[in-house]
Order: C-alpha cells, then sequence, then structure tokens
C-alpha cells in the first residue's frame, strides 16, 4: 500500500501503529471500499493522509498527547480507539487536544462510519462524553460561548441566540443529532436553525459555514475591539 498521494485527490487514510485486530480491519477496508489506507509513522502519514487512527490502547500515555498534536498541527484529522470506560474529563483532554472522533467500539462499521464522518467534518463521540459536554454546557455558553458569541456579531451576521448556541456546537463538529441532544430539542428542530445560519452567512454547505467559523475563532482578540 504506498504512501504516494501527491497530485490525487484521493482520500487516504492513515492508521499509526494499529493492534493486530485492528490493522486486519483496516486492510479490509483498503481491500473492499475505495478507500487508501496507509500504514507507517508519523512524518509518512503526515504528509500522505487526510486522516489518521490512533490506537490509543496501544501507545503509552505519556506519548498520546504529543503524538496527536503532531498530526493536527499538520490539519491531519485524527480519529482515537479508546477503550471502554474511559474517563469522561480524560476524553474532554483529547477533544480539546484535536482529536477529532473517539470509538469505543472497533469494528469494520464503526471505523468506516468515522471515515465518512470525518470526510462530512463531523465527529462521533461516546456516550459518556456527550454525557459530560452536557453538563457543562452551561459553563460552556457563560465563558467561551460570550467570546465566540461576540465575534460573530462583530461580524456583522445577526444570530439569534438560539442559532449562535448551535453555530457553537457546529463549529466543535457536532451533528446534528449531538446538537440535539445537547440542547433538548428535536433535531428537526437543529435543521431548521441551521438552514437559517446557512443564509445569514451566505454559505451554503456546512464544511464551510465550519471553516468560516473556525476563521472568526481564531482571530486575535484586538481585531475585534
Amino acid at each position: 500500500m504506498s504512501a504516494e498521494n501527491e497530485g490525487t485527490d484521493m482520500f487516504y487514510v492513515g492508521f499509526y501503529e494499529p493492534s493486530d485486530r485492528v490493522k486486519v480491519l483496516a486492510t479490509q477496508i483498503n481491500e473492499q471500499q475505495d478507500i487508501h489506507v496507509v500504514f507507517g509513522p508519523i512524518d509518512v502519514l503526515s504528509k500522505c493522509c487526510s486522516l489518521v487512527f490512533l490506537d490509543l490502547r496501544e501507545l503509552p500515555q505519556t506519548k498520546r498527547i504529543y503524538i496527536i498534536k503532531a498530526f493536527t498541527k499538520e490539519d491531519v484529522k485524527v480519529v482515537g480507539l479508546v477503550a471502554r470506560g474511559e474517563e469522561p474529563r480524560y476524553l474532554m483532554q483529547l477533544v480539546q487536544v484535536g482529536i477529532t472522533s473517539l470509538l469505543e467500539h472497533h469494528s469494520f462499521s464503526t471505523l468506516l462510519q468515522a471515515i465518512n464522518s470525518a470526510q462530512k467534518d463531523h465527529s462521533i463521540l461516546p456516550p459518556s462524553l456527550l454525557h459530560l459536554l452536557k453538563e457543562k454546557i452551561v459553563d460552556m455558553r457563560q465563558v467561551e460561548q460570550e467570546s465566540f458569541a461576540h465575534r460573530i456579531l462583530n461580524s456583522g451576521v445577526n444570530l439569534t441566540p438560539k442559532e449562535i448556541e448551535i453555530a457553537y456546537l457546529i463549529e466543535k463538529g457536532l451533528r446534528n443529532r449531538d446538537i440535539a441532544y445537547l440542547l433538548d430539542t428535536k433535531e428537526r428542530t437543529v435543521k431548521v436553525h441551521i438552514s437559517h445560519i446557512y443564509a445569514k452567512f451566505g454559505i451554503k454547505h456546512r464544511r464551510n459555514v465550519m471553516k468560516h467559523l473556525k476563521e472568526l475563532r481564531n482571530q486575535k482578540k484586538g481585531a475585534s475591539l
């Protein structure tokens, strides 16, 4: 399996030091799907892959954060494979460092689902982490989301408070059903709000909206004053 995809638009998925079972599943994906799978060291995978799976169960805890950052600084999305029952606060730390999705179940279908979600800029998170996020959503609204809302308003886009909440979670990469869960509302209601957000930004695709929201978030504080 070659890692040479420069100059092509093929979608390459890397697996960094997977367990034997995960390696078998990755090989099956390579053989059965229109997805090119690569095994290799960090420097190879970060150059050729759009997405990398890290089997965190196989990595020393002291090296996990370093390896995640090594990929994310190269704009490579990272999916972490974790053991069931991991401490939600630890999983939260992984997301804050840059993990795109976290999988407690490691099967052919779940790996493929994570690949498809990453291509759509969606995240998959364990129920325990979603529950923790739900508990913390009020605090996040009061602190981080206030700054986020301020920058949106300064950009000239007049979103309602509910649209700002949903835009905040879109920028985090959450799927509609997860947003609905976190906000205690129906998924179809979330879809209506998202259509209004698209219209107000004048942007049609979720990926482009996410990119714009990230740009607003990353603006220097002084630029919004």
